[in-house]
């Protein structure tokens, strides 16, 4: 009996290892969140990027490079610690350096806006106007891509923690099918936000500022 329970254990153990290697993005915030709550910083978010369909290539000369196990995806996390505002990169294959932002936008933008943010949620890409049926219904034709970018948050304060997440497909239009929600969507506060990030993550990506640690 012993040592079925031993075996059960193991099997156990070598799941919950080999999912945290497909996608640790829980355990990493956590860690980070650890991290910052013994220096007392409760106020951060963490963005994650993902896009489906591109090929990452491992170059085993370069030490940033990472062999993902599963989706290939990059995490930045933005606080302020006193006066002085960081960002810092995850991924897959774990962490990079903290990095000193010349502003504080991203976290001030953020808690200026911290309830808009939180109830906010982008919209689909709709063709038509909703309609409502005999059946009492709301009827909406959208249009979806599969594979397009996608982007992740979490938020935190001191009392409270919550996500959002959108589809950037959704914050487009074409001129032969527009999309109804186009100007709503990126008007949110949550989309100029990501805006916001996204200008300095790729600022800092072009320079290769980031430089792994672990």
């Amino acid at each position: 009996m012993q040592k079925s329970i031993i075996i059960i254990f193991l099997l156990i153990f070598n799941l919950t290892i080999g999912q945290e290697k497909i996608d640790p993005t829980e355990s990493l915030i956590s860690e980070f969140k650890s991290e910052l709550n013994e220096k007392n910083i409760t106020d951060f978010f963490v963005l994650k990027r993902i896009t489906y369909g591109t090929a990452y290539i491992v170059n085993l000369s370069d030490p940033n490079s990472c062999n993902p196990n599963g989706i290939y995806f990059t995490m930045y996390a933005f606080w302020k610690d006193g006066k002085d505002s960081y960002v810092k990169k995850f991924d897959n294959c774990g962490r990079f350096n903290s990095l000193k932002l010349t502003h504080s936008k991203p976290i001030e933008f953020y808690k200026k806006n911290y309830e808009k943010i939180k109830s906010e949620k982008v919209k689909s890409y709709q063709l038509t106007p909703d309609s409502l049926g005999k059946d009492g219904l709301v009827y909406k034709s959208i249009s979806s891509r599969t594979h397009q970018p996608l982007r992740y948050f979490w938020f935190y304060t001191e009392s409270t923690e919550f996500t959002n997440h959108f589809d950037t497909y959704d914050l487009t239009t074409e001129k032969d099918k527009p999309n109804l929600n186009y100007k709503s969507n990126n008007e949110l506060k949550l989309v100029k936000l990501n805006a916001i990030c996204e200008e300095i993550i790729d600022e800092y990506n072009e320079k290769n500022m980031f430089n792994r640690i672990e």
